[in-house]
């Protein structure tokens, strides 16, 4: 009885964990999407979704521009600052800014590739 006790606990935390981690990642696609796709009128922008930053199934795998945009957007510092909608909005969007400015491996900067309508992620 104790085994299972242990195990159910174990399973709740689990998922209140996992429930959590994703929490974040919500706002930064919105405001993504808001800034380089604005009335969906880049269908790859739109099909791409999460993999604009991800690679593969699993959202901990980042490509080079999710890399990139991870050296300025954390989701610690966002769930600190999340209550106040107008400065998460604007931190999401300066971390968006900087990210621009960083090359990908092609030597283009992300705001030129974002610029011309291309995926900075590489896809």
């Amino acid at each position: 009885m104790k085994k299972v006790c242990v195990c159910v606990v174990v399973c709740l935390l689990a998922a209140a964990w996992s429930m959590q981690s994703a929490s974040a990642l919500p706002p930064f696609n919105k405001e993504w999407m808001d800034k380089y796709n604005e009335g969906k009128k880049n269908a790859a922008f739109t099909e791409a979704k999460c993999n604009i930053c991800h690679a593969g199934e699993s959202k901990k795998m980042k490509n080079e521009y999710g890399k990139a945009v991870g050296k300025y957007l954390t989701k610690a510092k966002y769930k600190a600052i999340q209550e106040d909608e107008s400065k998460a909005k604007q931190y999401i969007l300066e971390g968006l800014q900087k990210a621009e400015g960083e090359k990908g491996s092609a030597g283009k900067s992300y705001g030129d590739l974002l610029k011309a309508g291309k995926l900075p992620g590489g896809k």
